[in-house]
């Protein structure tokens, strides 16, 4: 979920590349490469120019290049594969993608993990509106669900069918952490920076009090920035 001004007002931005779908795709599958299984690319690449064009009437993302989209949202959305990808056993069936915005990383899983169902979650009702239309251009709506409502009132009647929630830009842990209240508690992969540490330390007391732990603490980097990015796991400690 990118957290955005409101259309009205949208800071000024570089006028966005007048280039055509096929050079499109062309730049943005080179770009991202080996980041993505060979049969997902043409589809990732179709949801990021879908994005791309909505980005002229709504306020998706301030990244249009299809390099730096390719880099920058899918591949970083894809950093999850080791985790999620199929082979051996499966620990992941369902997946909420809690404020999924334009999509990812929710729908770059969905795409490039067939054998996963998937939510998408937003409370913004444009936003869920158009992913709904990218999820029925991609024919995906066999396996992919897109939910206009907040997470902490949809989880409640629906914990028990989420294995995984993912939360990529969606805010400070101790916040996501209070979206989840007393209905879901784990496991959430979360897509951080290098303040997760601090974010970590202010919500200890309270992972004490659920009794929820970092499961995984995963560093990774996306080329051509040299910030290293981690992805975290939370879970929940079992009786």
């Amino acid at each position: 979920m990118e957290v955005c001004l409101e259309d009205t007002q949208r800071p000024e931005t570089p006028a966005q590349e007048q280039i055509s779908w096929q050079i499109f795709r062309d730049r943005f599958i080179s770009a991202l490469g080996p980041f993505a299984p060979g049969f997902a690319r043409e589809q990732l690449a179709r949801h990021a120019w879908l994005v791309r064009e909505k980005n002229q009437v709504m306020n998706l993302t301030r990244v249009t290049d299809p390099e730096a989209m390719a880099i920058r949202h899918t591949a970083d959305s894809l950093a999850s594969l080791p985790l999620l990808a199929e082979g051996g056993e499966q620990i992941f069936h369902h997946v909420l993608d809690l404020g999924t915005g334009a999509g990812w990383p929710g729908l770059s899983i969905a795409i490039a993990c067939p054998h996963l169902r998937v939510t998408l979650i937003d409370s913004t009702r444009k936003k869920i509106d158009f992913v709904q239309s990218v999820v029925e251009e991609l024919e995906l709506q066999d396996r992919v669900t897109c939910v206009w409502g907040r997470f902490e009132e949809w989880i409640r009647e629906h914990r028990k069918d989420i294995d995984l929630v993912t939360a990529r830009a969606a805010g400070p842990v101790d916040r996501i952490l209070g979206w989840c209240t007393n209905s879901y508690f784990g496991p959430m992969l979360l897509w951080k920076g290098p303040a997760v540490d601090k974010e970590l330390k202010d919500v200890e007391g309270l992972m004490w009090k659920r009794r929820l732990f970092v499961a995984l603490d995963e560093p990774y980097q996306i080329p051509g920035d040299e910030a290293v990015r981690r992805l975290i796991l939370i879970d929940h400690l079992r009786s």
